[in-house]
């Protein structure tokens, strides 16, 4: 499912209407019609409804959800924001309709002791005031009825396409914003319903198709950004070869475990076999040998020269030994250590693999810019894992800049080192080095455990190491890992690592065919 712009939208609106012969009435009865749908599912029995219009089209989708509500036997009371006379003519139409049955109050501050009345006396209050084009500040009515509506306790909030006060490109809030329980949204969800604050203002977001024609139909422009979804991916969720051996499925080299850390490298290569992959070995520094060897029982274990952390020379290990491996994951649990800048050099000019930067590795790459060129270098696909403080050294940012500008800083790294980069978080961002983004959806709060970007690591790069492409590897990974998050969630603040890691092989079982 693409995620769109307001623009994208509107020009995809603009194609239906004037290439697919589709008038745009239609469009809004379908889209007025889904709202009342969805809040008739919630409430099968009439019930009362207040409908919050503007004189766009959003207004528009809020009259015609309330003739059918009407229809259905509602009491419906009707508040027009702005004035009658600039309702733009799809609207009005529908407008016009429920005038005939409803008389509609036009809202000024004279007229909000008696508008807060109605509101506290609703069961659902229907959000059509502003719609994906509104931007800046609420002019003073909208926002004195935006505070009206958010101090109602007992009736639902259902918001027409996105909640008034909310930018449906940045899900920025410049004053407030309708607080809502359900946000019905048409064709594609938008970046606001997923971006902070925005998307703590939505609630429940449900996307409902109302007949525009879809860019495999012609459409333009085509959304440069999805939804992480499975049908992007689900070629590579297949039933294995019972001919198959352990060779068939990769060899994948976790490079870390300073001391005090060796957990981390050990969850990734836990995790990596959980995803599937044949081999997997483990390098820490020598003195972590014997420490490492004790915790694990299926990885092999490697060591390179070093007390503690990696010794400057030790990457010299790699290119001398006879060993194969398929693909390449650096740091988790790596720590930082003298010589770490012609150390990682070594290691980006000799790893010819796909590689996964985590944790130290993308901070040590944050402090030495001499290194980007060798990852820009690179003809084996390199993917970056920062958390939002790991992107914000890598971008040289504040954290507050990286958050509230994730499409955009994700979408710059990934152009500027040609690598692609998953940037964590609530909906983590995947974005490739032609402009692509995904958005993942899935995931929540049993996730922010520590060692639970380890697991991520070790992920990818199993995937990679079974020559998964990188494009479909590092989207299916992410996705997983996040419905294993949602499948421990009933013990969200108890999940353990472990719990996670016993969840993936559950989670790639439900999407294999």
């Amino acid at each position: 499912m693409y995620l769109v712009t307001a623009e994208e939208m509107r020009m995809l609106d603009r194609y239906t209407i004037t290439k697919g012969g589709i008038p745009g009435i239609i469009l809004m009865e379908q889209a007025g019609k889904a709202v009342a749908e969805e809040i008739m599912a919630r409430q099968p029995s009439p019930g009362r409804a207040v409908i919050l219009g503007g004189t766009g089209h959003n207004g528009g989708d809020g009259w015609v959800a309330a003739r059918h509500l009407l229809y259905r036997g509602w009491t419906v009371l009707l508040w027009r924001l702005g004035k009658e006379e600039k309702i733009v003519p799809d609207a009005k139409v529908f407008y016009e309709a429920c005038s005939r049955h409803v008389p509609v109050r036009g809202c000024d501050s004279t007229q909000l002791p008696e508008l807060e009345r109605d509101l506290r006396s609703a069961d659902v209050i229907v959000d059509a005031m502003l719609g994906t084009g509104a931007k800046g500040e609420l002019r003073q009515t909208v926002a004195e009825v935006v505070t009206l509506v958010n101090a109602v306790d007992r009736a639902r909030v259902v918001a027409v396409d996105l909640p008034t006060g909310v930018d449906a490109d940045t899900g920025a809030v410049s004053t407030m914003a309708v607080k809502a329980d359900v946000t019905v949204t048409f064709q594609y969800p938008k970046w606001g319903h997923y971006l902070r604050p925005g998307t703590d203002f939505c609630g429940e977001v449900i996307v409902r198709e109302i007949g525009l024609t879809p860019p495999s139909l012609g459409a333009t422009p085509v959304p440069r950004a999805r939804l992480n979804d499975p049908e992007l991916w689900h070629e590579y969720c297949v039933r294995r070869d019972p001919w198959a051996h352990k060779g068939t499925y990769g060899h994948l080299l976790v490079i870390g475990g300073a001391r005090g850390m060796l957990g981390a490298v050990a969850m990734a290569g836990e995790a990596a076999y959980r995803m599937g992959t044949g081999l997997v070995t483990l390098t820490v520094p020598e003195s972590e040998r014997l420490a490492l060897a004790a915790k694990v029982t299926q990885a092999m274990v490697w060591s390179w020269p070093g007390d503690g952390v990696f010794a400057a020379g030790s990457v010299a290990a790699f290119r001398e030994t006879p060993r194969r491996f398929s693909a390449l994951a650096v740091g988790p649990g790596l720590g930082r250590f003298a010589g770490e800048e012609a150390w990682m050099a070594q290691l980006l000019e000799q790893a010819d693999l796909p590689l996964v930067l985590d944790a130290d590795a993308c901070n040590i790459l944050a402090d030495y810019s001499g290194l980007l060129p060798l990852v820009r270098a690179r003809k084996q696909a390199t993917i970056f894992t920062p958390h939002p403080g790991e992107m914000a050294r890598l971008m040289r940012l504040p954290v507050k800049g990286v958050e509230e500008n994730r499409p955009l800083v994700a979408r710059k790294l990934a152009e500027r080192l040609q690598a692609i980069i998953v940037l964590k978080g609530r909906y983590t961002l995947i974005a490739f080095p032609d402009g692509r983004c995904l958005l993942n959806p899935t995931g929540g709060p049993a996730l922010a455990k520590a060692g639970s970007g380890d697991l991520l690591t070790g992920m990818i790069g199993a995937l990679l190491a079974q020559g998964v492409p990188a494009e479909k590897a590092v989207p299916m990974a992410v996705f997983v890992h996040g419905r294993a998050g949602e499948m421990t969630g009933m013990q969200e603040h108890s999940v353990m690592v472990t719990d996670l890691c016993q969840a993936i092989p559950v989670v790639i079982d439900q999407l294999v065919d």
